[in-house]
């Protein structure tokens, strides 16, 4: 409890519903967004792990409201891929497969590609000053290791690119995505700020110089990079899990996507 209390510090949110003066119905359902808002961002920012269990009278009582809003959060998230139940385990933060992070991985890989080479044709001087300025503050930032601005330059290069592909239905699916694989990349956004920004920097400069195959190959490497880092990490942390249970699980071949841009 102690782990889930520190991970949801900021549902101290869900007090303010209580002391409202709002209709029963309202007030419901305000809770249950509330704590599923706290507890999706503490999955999807890594700060809850995968496996981390979630029981609903400790996270009812923490909260201070009666189980059932907790109970509807749950099912919330389950619905959204962040929460795995089951009757004898009960809640926990959904496990994912080596299979289902590569396919993730592919995915941001070919969109990503796609919206930095789109993103270089159709750049305007409105971007590539906004970038040119960004880079700018980002190198300084990197130069101080400042990596708290860093994870923050990073969001604001890829709020840009997203929005600058002139292709409003490409621009949904990258942000989408992005949204929902921020907990897989959570701990590489800490860990590999400086290096996440040096790559985000070269990519802004492909594309401030219109260099279309130069911004669509350095996104895509870019995010196959990252993806390796974390499907690093998480093997490291698959066989931490079975070395604690006195056991090693067999090493199975991981898939690896390498690709180049056409």
């Amino acid at each position: 409890m102690r782990t889930i209390k520190a991970a949801v510090a900021e549902s101290t949110a869900v007090a303010q519903f209580t002391e409202q003066p709002v209709s029963v119905g309202a007030r419901h359902q305000s809770l249950q967004a509330a704590v599923t808002r706290s507890l999706r961002d503490a999955i999807v920012t890594g700060r809850l792990q995968p496996g981390e269990r979630l029981r609903e009278s400790q996270l009812a009582q923490m909260f201070q409201v009666s189980r059932n809003p907790v109970r509807e959060a749950l099912l919330a998230l389950q619905a959204e891929g962040l929460v795995a139940t089951s009757p004898r385990k009960g809640a926990r933060v959904r496990l994912i497969s080596e299979e289902e992070v590569a396919e993730l991985i592919e995915l941001r890989i070919e969109l990503e590609r796609l919206n930095a080479r789109k993103t270089a044709q159709h750049g305007d001087d409105k971007l590539r000053q906004a970038l040119t300025s960004l880079v700018d503050e980002g190198n300084e930032a990197a130069r101080g290791s400042n990596r708290e601005h860093l994870r923050e330059l990073n969001d604001r290069f890829h709020s840009l690119v997203e929005a600058a592909a002139h292709n409003r239905y490409l621009s949904d699916y990258v942000r989408s995505l992005r949204e929902k694989t921020l907990w897989l990349f959570a701990s590489a956004r800490d860990d590999r700020a400086i290096e996440t920004w040096n790559e985000h920097a070269a990519i802004a400069q492909a594309i401030i110089h219109g260099d279309a195959e130069l911004a669509a190959l350095l996104s895509a490497r870019h995010v196959k990079d990252t993806g390796d880092w974390v499907q690093a990490q998480l093997s490291e942390a698959e066989r931490k899990r079975a070395g604690s249970h006195g056991s090693t699980p067999p090493r199975r071949e991981q898939r690896v996507h390498r690709r180049t841009a056409p």
